[in-house]
């Protein structure tokens, strides 16, 4: 089996990182807030938010044209978007899902935020799913 089932993270797309977690301190001012990345393959900013258990990527669009501009269309205030999954080899695993019934929808690419890594995206079930290729 290509995917473990280790979760790497949850993402939520929202439309400015800096003013939700401002609006969200309550929840988020005790947690640790990663640098600012700005990933320009993947056309968006990200931060990465931990309680040193769990793992939340913030995603706010870097410029029109975004992949998030149609999720914060219909979700102005953001919200989930999709679940990452750490997996040992991207192509199997992308080829598990198809045979699961699911399609890939982009990758694998290596990615910034991720130290150079093999990223893609699937959907599988309803949901967006991103492969992350462990070191």
């Amino acid at each position: 089996m290509a995917i473990p089932g280790k979760i790497n993270h949850v993402a939520m797309a929202v439309p400015s990182i800096e003013a939700f977690l401002e609006k969200q301190s309550v929840l988020y001012s005790r947690l640790e807030c990663g640098p600012l990345i700005v990933n320009e393959t993947q056309g968006v900013k990200e931060m990465f938010v931990s309680d040193g258990s769990h793992v939340i990527e913030l995603l706010e669009p870097l410029r029109e044209g975004s992949p998030l501009d149609g999720f914060l269309k219909k979700n102005p205030f953001g919200g989930l978007i999709h679940i990452a999954y750490d997996v040992e080899d991207i192509q199997a695993a992308i080829q598990e899902i198809e045979q699961a019934g699911g399609r890939k929808i982009s990758g694998p690419v290596s990615d910034v935020a991720f130290d150079g890594r093999n990223i893609a995206f699937v959907f599988l079930g309803g949901q967006v799913i991103e492969l992350i290729e462990m070191a």
